[in-house]
């Protein structure tokens, strides 16, 4: 299946927060629930060339640490931002303000 940019569905803010509700029960004390990626930096990761789409990784560092991390992708599917002989190549986003402690007011 090729990418068309169209990935993807809305769904409704309150299955949106039910499901939110249940991976921060499960989390545990640490957890990062989200992270905020300015529309700036998303623009810049979209302005690649051949970007249709992004796909979010979940990652984590080397201290155990949670992040979401972002790739500009290609219609064939592909990250457009790679590793090739030991240097990176593309744009990769990540170091979003993380939630906790930057979380919305409830």
């Amino acid at each position: 299946m090729a990418f068309t940019g169209e990935e993807g569905k809305m769904i409704d803010p309150t299955t949106a927060q039910k499901w939110i509700d249940n991976y921060k029960k499960d989390a545990g004390p640490n957890a990062i629930y989200s992270q905020v990626f300015g529309f700036r930096r998303l623009n810049e990761l979209m302005a690649q060339d051949k970007s249709i789409g992004v796909r979010i990784c979940y990652a984590k560092d080397d201290a155990g640490v949670q992040h979401l991390v972002l790739f500009a992708v290609t219609q064939e599917e592909q990250n457009i931002a790679k590793v090739d002989g030991g240097s990176m190549q593309g744009l990769v986003l990540d170091e979003g303000p993380p939630c906790p402690p930057y979380c919305p007011k409830e």
